[in-house]
């Protein structure tokens, strides 16, 4: 009869065990959430003065900036469901001071974004829209094909907000594709 040797870890400091090797972590817990790919071809921003500018906000870093007030409605599409996890918002004092999300909206204009409840709200202060992530409530993003972000106003009280880049982390959703089931017996 062979034997296993079962190592159990009792003592702890400063959460590594002590016994011996601390446990193996995964690729994905080491390095948390991945940058995700967008569907910039779906994306689309509403009451901006130069809407093409949202693809390179987007894609590393431009300037999109509201028109008419300081209000700017965008939607984010992903190329498949995404499980989100944070915000990277960068801008200058013009950036928005709050931005609200909602799910899964394919069609949403200025009076729904102001009448409807969000899903989360995310308040912004100059850290906050330099570069820190937003955390968003993980359990309330899991299966996230498109995204709106509503930016009612802006930290200088202007009537022009700006935004430079926005990014996106967390994990494609995992989808099992039923054309590569066998039959089995």
């Amino acid at each position: 009869r062979g034997y296993i040797a079962i190592h159990t870890y009792t003592h702890m400091i400063n959460g590594v065990p002590t016994g011996g090797a601390p446990p193996a972590k995964s690729a994905a817990s080491c390095c948390g959430p991945d940058e995700l790919s967008l569907d910039i071809s779906r994306c689309e921003v509403l009451n901006a003065s130069n809407p093409a500018a949202l693809a390179a906000v987007l894609g590393g870093g431009g300037e999109l900036r509201s028109d008419c007030d300081e209000q700017l409605l965008i939607t984010i599409a992903f190329p498949s469901a995404v499980k989100l996890h944070s915000i990277v918002l960068e801008g200058p004092g013009s950036a928005p001071d709050e931005i609200r999300l909602f799910l899964n909206r394919t069609a949403m204009g200025f009076d729904d974004a102001e009448a409807e409840e969000p899903l989360q709200a995310l308040p912004l202060d100059e850290a906050r829209r330099s570069g820190a992530p937003l955390l968003l409530q993980y359990v309330k993003f899991q299966n996230v094909s498109t995204l709106t972000l509503f930016a009612p106003s802006n930290q200088e009280e202007s009537e022009v907000t700006t935004l430079h880049r926005l990014r996106f982390f967390g994990s494609v959703h995992d989808t099992t594709n039923m054309k590569e089931f066998k039959r089995v017996g």
